[in-house]
């Protein structure tokens, strides 16, 4: 079946399963791209756009772990009682208040999360894709202090200052509260800010909990990586996807607003700190 360009956009958006990518050529048919060449794309323009903004050499290559841990997570988002917020009991424990935290040795813990499935939700994930990709470059002095600070703690919340200062950073925009996507650099964790959230009553707000915004990956090109469809997307596209959240279309009807794409900015970028 041969399909225009545009065809084979629509049908990579809509209908492919995660990692796995179609090739685009005008006036021929499209044709399965392998999830490992993909990511070894990816990887090559995250690394060009890195080179090109002089990133050390050390940051590239931590950077680029990142992508590639984001591409191969096996993570969903806890949804209700039939997809529930879950780790594999073998490295991963609850405290008093329900939440995870690490058993054993942390470091072993973040990696089991790539080996195993598990029900995370985006601002924990997010936190825990960097952890994983700085634990992939450590030596063993690094992997033991690694393991000392995240030791019976919930990640990234129960550490110091939510990890900001120890592991991460957390620039501010060039100006005013939204980041420009020039300020971007692959490997950054951005954060989209849902405007209508907080247009919402405390019941629905209560109803929809994690729709205040949603963290995701920009990995070069213009393109982000929301960590659990894992399909690489424009900003533009990625930005039409707040129109279809339940959080959304309620204020907007309660507001009588008719919400556009362009409203949903970055507004936050976490950055992983190389030792």
């Amino acid at each position: 079946m041969v399909m225009s360009a545009q065809s084979c956009l629509l049908m990579h958006s809509s209908v492919l399963r995660p990692l796995l990518f179609l090739t685009v050529v005008a006036g021929m048919p499209c044709q399965p791209l392998l999830a490992e060449d993909r990511l070894a794309d990816l990887v090559s323009v995250a690394r060009k756009e890195l080179q090109a903004e002089k990133v050390p050499a050390k940051e590239i290559e931590v950077r680029l772990r990142i992508i590639e841990n984001v591409m191969t997570l096996k993570a969903y988002y806890p949804s209700g009682s039939e997809k529930p917020e879950y780790r594999n009991p073998e490295h991963w424990t609850t405290n008093s208040d329900g939440s995870y935290i690490p058993k054993g040795r942390p470091t072993d813990a973040v990696r089991d999360l790539w080996q195993t499935k598990s029900g995370i939700r985006c601002a924990k994930l997010s936190a825990l894709v960097m952890v994983k990709s700085l634990i992939d470059v450590a030596d063993e002095t690094r992997l033991r202090e690694l393991d000392e600070l995240l030791r019976d703690k919930v990640i990234p919340n129960e550490l110091p200052s939510k990890g900001v200062g120890t592991l991460f950073t957390k620039p501010k925009p060039a100006k005013g509260e939204i980041f420009h996507p020039r300020e971007f650099l692959p490997g950054d964790e951005i954060w989209f800010d849902n405007p209508y959230f907080d247009l919402l009553d405390k019941a629905n707000k209560r109803r929809y909990v994690g729709q205040e915004g949603h963290h995701v990956f920009y990995v070069g090109g213009g393109r982000v990586v929301d960590m659990y469809s894992r399909t690489p997307q424009t900003l533009g596209v990625f930005q039409t996807t707040f129109l279809r959240w339940g959080s959304v279309r309620i204020a907007a009807e309660q507001e009588d607003r008719k919400p556009k794409a362009s409203e949903f900015q970055v507004k936050a970028i976490r950055r992983v700190i190389v030792p």
